[in-house]
């Protein structure tokens, strides 16, 4: 991350042209909060590429009110405009538009990955919304970024609580870093409801209006998981330093201890808007009005509970491969992706997640993941491993 803001006036002194932003993933929940905040901030930012998996309907409605120079497909449809980017190659095309000097990467899943790399290698600020980037290839990702002066600014809720919190301090400072977790929907469960839970329960969140991947992992806290490999990755803590506490309220995002006993915590109403907006401007704050004032009394009893690890052990599958390194996170997030997948397909049990997955790092977490191609392999061969388990179970 870079210590400068994005948006510096002009030598004139006129104030300065709106900063091209490239939104990768625009129809999805992150990517549609993302250009709410650039229409209310649209003299400081302007969208000039944007992209969508397969909405063609959506990304065509978004395009007509935006009119970006760029637009691209992933998945290929011949209604498409001819002069749309096709395929996922328009991903890269997107992050590396002349145009963009920002690009936020809501893109679900570890297909977000090259994107992000592409466009660190050409200099840009990313808003990273897309934590399977850091999770799959976390070293080689940040090490992309100082190398070409880069900034990679996080977007998720509570890592970007824990940037807000430690501005102005130094590394050694930091004792300990605890993200919030909401619990989900299945926090006050027993064990064997939530192994029977449906499609329907797990995606009734309780607090945050998110896409159907992230809404399921949230459920099971392999979300929480992928943020802890993030966090581990963005700050430099260590993993026995960084803590998770349930916080089912959604209020406070994150927490930072420090070496003399002092925390602070960075507060809100649970709206994707605000860290979106302080990606873009970071280190800078400027005046928004598209989310409501944080009302302290009106938000009621502030609680915390400890995580049931027994009930959830998605938590402990993912830190535990975010410490062993090597291939073993990428092998959990792409085994992941494949069982949560299934699940909403309906070809497999909620309480199935958690053991295709464990099954996955137990026969790959030791794969080579010395390098991209290692990892990419690595993931590939988790895909596989879960596609062939459920396949010979069904």
């Amino acid at each position: 991350m870079t210590s400068t803001g994005p948006h510096a006036a002009s030598p004139s002194g006129a104030a300065p042209a709106p900063i091209g932003v490239a939104l990768l993933g625009a129809t999805g929940s992150i990517g549609k909060s993302a250009l709410r905040v650039l229409a209310r901030q649209c003299d400081r930012f302007v969208p000039v590429a944007m992209t969508a998996n397969s909405n063609l309907a959506g990304l065509a409605e978004q395009v007509a009110q935006f009119a970006p120079v760029y637009a691209g497909l992933v998945q290929e449809c011949p209604d498409a405009p001819a002069t749309w980017g096709r395929g996922p190659e328009c991903l890269v095309e997107a992050a590396t538009h002349p145009d963009a000097a920002v690009v936020i990467n809501a893109v679900v899943g570890a297909a977000g990955l090259p994107a992000t790399l592409a466009a660190l290698r050409h200099g840009k600020r990313v808003a990273l919304a897309n934590k399977e980037t850091l999770v799959v290839a976390g070293d080689i990702v940040t090490r992309t970024a100082r190398e070409h002066g880069a900034a990679l600014v996080p977007v998720d809720s509570e890592h970007s609580a824990i940037l807000q919190c430690l501005a102005g301090r130094q590394p050694h400072e930091v004792k300990r870093l605890i993200l919030t977790a909401s619990g989900g929907p299945f926090r006050t469960w027993p064990a064997e409801q939530i192994a029977r839970a449906t499609r329907a329960d797990a995606l009734k969140h309780p607090t945050w209006q998110m896409g159907s991947k992230i809404t399921i992992d949230s459920a099971t806290l392999a979300n929480k998981a992928l943020e802890v490999i993030e966090a581990h990755h963005l700050f430099g803590v260590p993993y026995d330093r960084i803590d998770v506490v349930v916080h089912p309220q959604s209020i406070i995002h994150s927490f930072v201890e420090f070496v003399d006993g002092s925390v602070l915590a960075q507060m809100g109403v649970p709206s994707m808007e605000l860290p979106i907006l302080y990606a873009l401007t970071w280190p800078e704050r400027v005046p928004d009005s598209g989310v409501s004032s944080f009302d302290p009394a009106a938000s009621g009893g502030l609680t915390f509970e400890p995580v049931r690890h027994e009930q959830f052990p998605m938590l402990g599958l993912g830190i535990t491969a975010g410490r062993a390194g090597g291939a073993a996170p990428a092998v959990f997030n792409a085994a992941n992706e494949e069982a949560v997948a299934s699940f909403l397909a309906g070809s497999l049990s909620f309480g199935g997640i958690a053991e295709r997955v464990a099954a996955a790092l137990h026969d790959l977490a030791a794969l080579p993941g010395d390098s991209l191609d290692a990892l990419l392999a690595a993931d590939a061969a988790a895909r596989e491993h879960v596609k062939v388990r459920i396949a010979q179970e069904s």
